[in-house]
Order: structure tokens, then sequence, then C-alpha cells
């Protein structure tokens, strides 16, 4: 992409020939400068920040994300395969990005816990239309300039802390995709005035279908009533059997040859070739019902990572271990939160008995 220098040589900024039409997010912490302000160490407050920039940093490149800047609290990210708009997958990588960064809110937060820091929220926005780039040459880095990153930035604070918003451009794009509105729940959440004509910009919320069922559950119990049934729930379910098993994969030849191992050994076991029919059916399971959750990495629709964080997001307690032949599934694995390349990972292909003393020590295994 060649880039031209503004006014003369020694400009430090320059602009691409090329605009880009693309989609933008804007991750913003909510509250982060009152916050910081009690916060009396110095390196405790860029151990506050980078917590929080480093994970979400984490998540987007996943998703295919470029980093556009670091803004204070917030991150800019922008997504060049959106540029085709009839790319679905390009643009589920958008939303599930964003979803998979709200699901990640108990880790971050568990990560502050043990730095003794305060907890972090946060409000996701994102959008689509056209931007330029720009590299600054001393840093090498690029930015993005244009309205679609103004307007990105004013909707952000429509949304809600802890959730995700998008502007009527985006919306109007993901509508054409039928399953996005079989996958996800879109809500009006208001307008932002755009140009000296004050002309009104439609602004939604959207959340997973079935992340979103299962808080609106457990919005009916208070904190202690859920602490009450988890005390009630457990006894029973780990003296009494073997254990309830959830075993998510794609290929249903492992999803037989797993469940038989399984079985013998006296586990109850539940299989899900489609990891969005798994979600769903976790998230209106009860939320001790699992002793353990086996998950493929490489899915159709959404993937091993996306699971972990939609169903930790769920239930926090959940026990998960990722089963896969993937080469560079360790790397890639050790990124996630509380993940143990040693105790979380079955590498494909594995024998009977080996399979079985990894499930056995991960579900006698008390929680942390």
């Amino acid at each position: 992409m060649a880039y031209r220098r503004e006014d003369d040589d020694n400009a430090e900024l320059s602009f691409s020939n090329e605009p880009i039409d693309c989609c933008v997010s804007i991750v913003d912490m909510v509250g982060s400068t009152r916050i910081t302000a009690n916060i009396e160490a110095s390196h405790k407050i860029g151990k506050y920040y980078s917590i929080f920039i480093n994970n979400m940093s984490v998540i987007g490149k996943k998703f295919g994300a470029l980093i556009s800047k670091f803004a204070g609290d917030s991150l800019v990210l922008y997504f060049p395969q959106t540029s085709n708009k009839n790319d679905k997958r390009a643009f589920k990588n958008v939303i599930e990005c964003g979803i998979t960064m709200l699901a990640a809110f108990n880790f971050i937060n568990s990560k502050m816990s043990e730095e003794g820091l305060p907890s972090a929220g946060y409000r996701i926005s994102s959008d689509y239309g056209r931007s330029d780039i720009a590299r600054l040459h001393r840093s090498n880095t690029y930015d993005l300039f244009g309205s679609t990153v103004n307007i990105c930035t004013e909707i952000n604070r429509i949304a809600t802390p802890n959730s995700m918003v998008i502007g009527d451009n985006l919306y109007q794009i993901i509508k054409t995709f039928p399953s996005f509105l079989e996958d996800y729940l879109y809500k009006l959440a208001g307008e932002h005035s755009i140009g000296d004509l004050k002309r009104a910009y439609l602004v939604y919320s959207i959340a997973s279908k079935y992340t979103q069922l299962r808080q609106d559950q457990l919005m009916k119990y208070d904190t202690e009533s859920i602490n009450k049934l988890k005390r009630q729930v457990s006894p029973i379910r780990n003296s009494s059997r073997s254990g309830n098993i959830l075993l998510v994969d794609d290929d249903s030849d492992i999803l037989l040859t797993y469940k038989s191992f399984l079985e013998v050994e006296g586990y109850k076991v539940n299989t899900f070739s489609d990891p969005q029919g798994a979600l769903k059916h976790f998230a209106q399971s009860d939320p001790s019902y699992y002793d353990l959750v086996l998950l493929d990495i490489r899915m159709p629709r959404l993937n091993g990572l996306q699971l972990f964080y939609r169903m930790k997001s769920i239930e926090m307690d959940t026990k998960i271990i990722f089963v896969s032949a993937l080469e560079a599934a360790d790397e890639l694995l050790s990124m996630l939160p509380g993940i143990k390349v040693d105790k979380h990972i079955i590498k494909k292909p594995i024998g009977k008995r080996p399979f079985l003393e990894k499930i056995k020590v991960m579900i006698s295994e008390p929680l942390a």
C-alpha cells in the first residue's frame, strides 16, 4: 500500500493513497480515571491498564483485527477483511470478537484481583464505513482517521457498561446474513446526531443469544441464592457417580469413540457436533451439572476458544479440556487465562488409557 507524505519530506504522518471501507471497533474502559486516582502506587496503575489492554489485544488478533492505536484507556481496532461486504465470515469475526471480549470479563477481573487491583468495566462499539489509514514514520505504526472512527467513538457512550453496540451501517450489513439473526439478540439502544442537520443515526445493542439467555436466568436470583444452590448441588453431584461430561467436536467419529470410552467407565456423556447447539444446551443447563467439558478447537460457527470464553462467562467454575490435533495448539491455548498446556490439552490421536487417566485426574481435582 502506497503512502503520501503531507506538506514536506519531514512530515511525521503519511496517508494511504487508498482509503479502506471496513469495520472499526473501539473498546473503552469505564470510569478508569476515577478508579486509578485511588491507586497510590504508580506501577499498580500501569498494571491495571496493561492487564486490560493486553488481554483485549490478544482476543482482537485472534479474530483477524489489526490494532490501530491505544488511546489512554481505550483500544481501537479495524478488520481489513470486511472490505468485502459479502464476506460473512469476516463480519462474523467482528461480532464474535466483541462478544468474546465481553465474555472475558471474569478472567480479566480475576487477574485484577490477584494483583490487588479494583475491577474493570468496559464498553465495546463497532461500525462500518470508510477510513483513511496513516503511517507514523518514527514508530512505524498505523492509525485510522475519518468519520467512521469518530462515530464509533461517539456511539460507544451509548453502550451500558460491559455491553456492545453497533452503528446502523454495520447493522444493515449483518441483517443480510440470515444466520446472524438466529445467533444474536438485537435491540435499539439509542441514536446519535450526525452533522449540522442533526440527522439521527440509529445504534443497536447486540449480544449472544444463548449467553444472554443464561444471564437473564441468573438475574432472577441474588448472589447468595446462587451460591446456596451450588453448595446444595455439588456434594450430591460428586458423591453419587463418576461424573457428567459435555463433549463438543464437529467430527462424529471422534464423538462416538470418546463417548464409548467414557461411558464404559461410568461417566454420563452428552455430545454435540454443532458448537452453537452445545452453547445453547450449556446455557440452559444447571450451572453445576457438568463436571468437565471437552472441546475441539477448530469447529465451524464457534471455535473452541470462543466456546471457552462463553462457557466460562456462564459458569466460571466449569472445568474445560481442549482436545485437538492442531500442531500450534499449545502455543495458541497457552495465551488463555488459567490454561496449562500439560493439564488442559489432550493431543489427538491419543490412546484409551491415557485419555481416561487425564479425564479422571481433571474431574477429581478440587475447584480452585
